[in-house]
């Protein structure tokens, strides 16, 4: 295991709800948390060893982006039902099945709406599928991007966000700036147990490339 990362950017202080809690987060992520427990839902996922991920927890979230939560579960069919159960009477209830790509497996994939207080109500997108939540893609793209963000300027948070509003997706958008070549899932996945010099060193690479230098390298 990597060590030498500070709190606030170790994989294990992005488990379960605290994403949600994250300063970046601000308001509406202190809201989001609020409405999946005062709603029911959390109660009902953390029995499948939910995490939040997502733009929310990085303060990239616009204000279309859903509250992520990625669960694990062997039982994709019985998570599917108990789903439906608790949770259609939620406006825009919908769930599919995804069939599985070449790096991931078959997943369900749940949305509805949930009540938050004193904001609109958000979107909720759940990503079921039988890897623990921590060694998915969508988390460990969500610690490297949070690394990222903590050792490059502001104008590199307000580039992704740019980015974003044009349609680029989040880990496209982070690969198109620091130019990852190939993949951005992959590439950015390849990123997540470097150590903090390690990442350093990829970023200032980045950095001289795609934009301007980091202002938190020392």
């Amino acid at each position: 295991m990597i060590t030498g990362w500070q709190t606030g950017l170790r994989a294990q202080d992005f488990t379960r709800l605290q994403g949600l809690q994250r300063a970046q987060a601000g308001v509406r992520g202190q809201n989001c948390a609020a409405g999946l427990v005062d709603g029911g839902v959390w109660p009902v996922l953390s029995g499948y060893g939910a995490c939040i991920a997502g733009t929310i927890p990085l303060g990239l979230g616009l204000p279309a982006s859903d509250i992520d939560i990625l669960v694990n579960t062997d039982d994709l069919n019985g998570f599917a039902t108990v789903c439906t159960g608790r949770f259609s009477h939620f406006d825009g209830f919908h769930i599919y099945n995804r069939a599985a790509t070449r790096h991931v497996g078959a997943a369900v994939i749940v949305q509805f709406m949930i009540s938050c207080p004193n904001q609109k109500p958000e979107q909720v997108e759940i990503f079921a599928t039988n890897k623990p939540a921590h060694h998915q893609y969508g988390f460990r793209h969500m610690v490297v991007e949070a690394r990222i963000l903590d050792m490059l300027d502001a104008e590199f948070h307000n580039r992704i966000i740019a980015l974003k509003q044009a349609g680029v997706k989040t880990e496209p958008a982070f690969a198109r700036i620091l130019k990852i070549a190939g993949d951005p899932y992959t590439g950015l996945d390849a990123l997540f147990d470097f150590s903090p010099s390690q990442l350093k060193q990829r970023l200032l690479r980045g950095a001289v490339n795609g934009g301007r230098s980091p202002s938190n390298f020392t």
